[in-house]
């Protein structure tokens, strides 16, 4: 499976890319057996061929972009007419965008919003949690 993570430059981003890099190594399997292909880390002011790429051959996107604009993101995956499943952090503040973007291109949208105390909770707690909609793609 191939996953782009959206928001790459953040801590949550810097987090799942670490654990996705060792799952992809075999490294860390504690969260069942999820083959990783290609980690494309991106984020708004990423080379336009970099996020070509990763929207072109993303099976799984994370959007943990804490606000900054997904246009590019969903630009990218409408043009390669790519309907993976996209997990929304809890705090992208362009949720609306995503919905409609949904809605007319029947891409499954989960959203990652736990019901705890984020600051409470370590980062890679959060990750864990994260890692858990690989299994449901």
């Amino acid at each position: 499976m191939n996953v782009l993570i959206w928001g790459s430059d953040t801590i949550l981003g810097h987090g799942l890319l670490s654990m996705l890099k060792d799952i992809k190594d075999g490294v860390f399997n504690a969260i069942g057996n999820i083959e990783i292909g290609e980690i494309f880390a991106c984020d708004a002011e990423s080379d336009k061929d970099v996020i070509d790429e990763a929207c072109a051959n993303a099976d799984f996107v994370f959007n943990l972009s804490y606000g900054f604009k997904s246009d590019k993101l969903i630009e990218g995956l409408n043009v390669h007419n790519n309907t993976c499943p996209v997990l929304l952090g809890h705090s992208v503040g362009d949720k609306s965008l995503f919905r409609e973007y949904a809605q007319s291109n029947n891409v499954p949208i989960l959203e990652w919003a736990p019901n705890y105390d984020m600051e409470l909770l370590s980062v890679e707690a959060q990750v864990y949690d994260m890692l858990g909609a690989l299994q449901c793609a």
